[in-house]
């Protein structure tokens, strides 16, 4: 078991920043130092090369990076891997996704109808050459013992629901993503699980519970991350409100596709236990927002 003593997380990307002349961006990227491990769960979108500027701002050491994870394939959070793989002195990175991190993402304008290309703004043959090793599963990928990227997340509630607008593009013409590439990192403490979110497209409530399966652990210290909640309707986002409520958790830090007006009703919610994580948010353990 990871002791939370050894435990750090600093959020690189996000969409506000937390100080001055560090660079907000839509998209996350947080980086999760644990003990030896250096781990990259996602890159931010690169419009701006956020995440190099803020990286190089909080200090945060890059170049030990032994693992960089992709929570799915949506360019906000994969734009900055080209920049990120050029600026790395290792030769070679693994690079742990789903087999559907490569499937065409698209996005639906509801007024206009028109398609948006929304997906990965690489080809995987340039990104391997600068030194990407992509390491695919639809399982669980056990970075540690301690430390898992889920894998495939099953939705298992009835009130949780991928957001509409999002499409793949198949031989067939456009159809609704079911997004099996979306996936989180969980991490197994003494103080209870931390679960990392990138978008939670399959539902936050999905995700812990499905967390708590795979980890064999029930208490949960901390969620961090992206939650969907933003686009979700309001039945939704009460029901999953009523769910966390009824989950044995200490901390709940939302960042990017949560939305400004679900995080306000989340810290109604849950009060000191909430706190809104941005970029350049470094976390240690115990924490103190």
């Amino acid at each position: 078991m990871i002791s939370s003593k050894d435990l750090k997380i600093t959020t690189l990307v996000e969409n506000t920043a937390g100080a001055g002349n560090l660079m907000a961006e839509w998209g996350l990227s947080m980086l999760i130092e644990a003990g030896e491990r250096s781990i990259l769960l996602d890159t931010g979108a690169g419009l701006g090369n956020a995440l190099l500027h803020n990286a190089r701002l909080l200090r945060a050491d890059l170049d030990s990076l032994d693992t960089i994870v992709l929570s799915h394939a949506h360019y906000d959070h994969t734009g900055g891997l080209r920049q990120l793989l050029s600026s790395l002195k290792q030769k070679e990175i693994p690079v742990v996704a789903h087999p559907h991190v490569w499937d065409l993402k698209y996005s639906r304008n509801k007024k206009t109808g028109k398609y948006t290309y929304s997906g990965i703004p690489f080809r995987r043959e340039e990104l391997e050459r600068q030194g990407a090793r992509f390491e695919l599963s639809a399982g669980p990928t056990w970075l540690t013992e301690d430390i898992a990227v889920s894998g495939e997340e099953p939705q298992t509630t009835a009130f949780e629901k991928v957001a509409e607008g999002f499409f793949v593009k198949t031989e067939s013409g456009y159809e609704p993503d079911p997004f099996p590439d979306d996936q989180s990192v969980y991490i197994r403490t003494e103080l209870g699980l931390v679960i990392l979110l990138g978008c939670a497209h399959r539902g936050m409530v999905n995700i812990i519970r499905h967390a708590q399966k795979l980890m064999g652990e029930d208490k949960i210290h901390m969620v961090l991350g992206g939650t969907h909640l933003g686009p979700a309707d309001d039945k939704q986002a009460e029901e999953t409100i009523g769910a966390l409520k009824e989950m044995n958790f200490d901390w709940l830090g939302v960042s990017h596709c949560t939305g400004l007006p679900v995080a306000a009703r989340l810290s109604e919610a849950f009060g000191g236990r909430f706190f809104f994580n941005n970029a350049g948010r470094r976390i240690r353990f115990p924490f103190s927002p």
